[in-house]
């Protein structure tokens, strides 16, 4: 449950087996909000800071960065201990990150901030565009994720920025800022989609009707049209044998499309736009690992992905899209 929310301090104190979602539903009306999320909203509190949990930003610290005091219910002697920087110092950033190694958290404080909103912008570039653009990208905006599609040259970037601190060379329509500069804004006519909804599906939509029809499948229209890309993605890729390149680069392809018709701004409440649709089932594997410095990234994370890309492409595996990749700075 929600124990407390202090307003004065910046803080939210919970039990650790309350929600992300909770959390944040809690927080709404007061005008606050978590300041990252890590891609869902369903984690339990005290697994999002003992894991290190982190959303998209290179600016920006993974979660247990947010953690100001904690409770852990320990098996020794002290019993209950209730912990912060100023109370134990270094082994209070390596409880935050225990892995329930010390005992079971039961209580967290964290930071909160201002609830805000955020413009995303979504485009799709090729493979040296990404690379020659990344660490133009990583500066520029507040959030950027990376999926890479294999077998195709195709990139899709997702970047996020407040709605009030739009980089100028960032999406939306240059205005006078009434101080003799430039500002970014965003109007109604950047929002305005180049694609209907429609129009975005109907790549996969129609693979999907000729994979049904290849197998002698009913083809249900309704159900068809009443998938979202992950449902539709789901059953493309389940309609096929999963194991087989050719079936695999057919999925991409249309994914591919998909996106390419995707490109544009959308603008939601910060709480929204960093939970986001991950595209329905997946098996996840995690890879993490030093890429330099803010100020002079090195070339390990390109560097990574197109050495993944070279053996998955020339070895004939069955990948499905997306490798996606994110950057955030480090705990302390």
């Amino acid at each position: 449950k929600i124990i407390e929310i202090n307003k004065e301090n910046m803080t939210v104190t919970v039990e650790a087996g309350a929600r992300v979602s909770h959390v944040l539903d809690a927080l709404r009306p007061h005008g606050l909000t978590l300041p990252n999320l890590a891609s869902i909203a369903e984690q339990q509190i005290g697994g999002f800071v003992s894991v290190g949990a982190h959303g998209t930003g290179a600016a920006i610290p993974p979660c247990d960065e947010f953690v100001e005091a904690l409770k852990i219910v320990t098996p020794s002697e002290h019993g209950v201990v209730k912990m912060t920087e100023e109370s134990h110092g270094p082994m209070f950033k390596l409880a935050r990150l225990g892995l329930g190694g010390l005992g079971i958290l039961s209580e967290v404080t964290l930071k909160v901030i201002p609830a805000h909103r955020l413009v995303e912008q979504t485009i799709v570039l090729t493979r040296s565009e990404a690379k020659e653009q990344l660490p133009t990208l990583l500066k520029r905006h507040k959030h950027v994720r990376y999926m890479w599609i294999p077998y195709e040259d195709a990139v899709v970037v997702v970047s996020n920025d407040p709605e009030n601190d739009l980089p100028l060379m960032g999406p939306g329509t240059e205005v006078d800022d009434g101080n003799g500069g430039k500002k970014k804004i965003v109007t109604v006519e950047d929002l305005e989609p180049k694609y209907s909804k429609d129009e975005k599906l109907a790549p996969l939509r129609e693979f999907l009707r000729k994979l049904l029809k290849s197998k002698g499948t009913p083809i249900d229209e309704e159900t068809i049209s009443g998938m979202g890309f992950g449902d539709l993605r789901d059953f493309i890729l389940a309609s096929g044998n999963m194991l087989d390149p050719d079936h695999i680069k057919r999925c991409n392809k249309v994914e591919h499309e998909f996106w390419a018709k995707a490109q544009g701004i959308e603008i939601a409440p910060s709480d929204q736009k960093l939970q986001f649709d991950c595209g329905g089932q997946q098996w996840v594997y995690e890879v993490c690992f030093p890429v330099g410095t803010y100020g002079i990234p090195n070339s390990n994370s390109m560097d990574f992905v197109e050495e993944l890309l070279k053996e998955i492409e020339s070895s004939g595996i069955a990948a499905p899209s997306p490798i996606e990749q994110r950057w955030s700075s480090a705990s302390t």
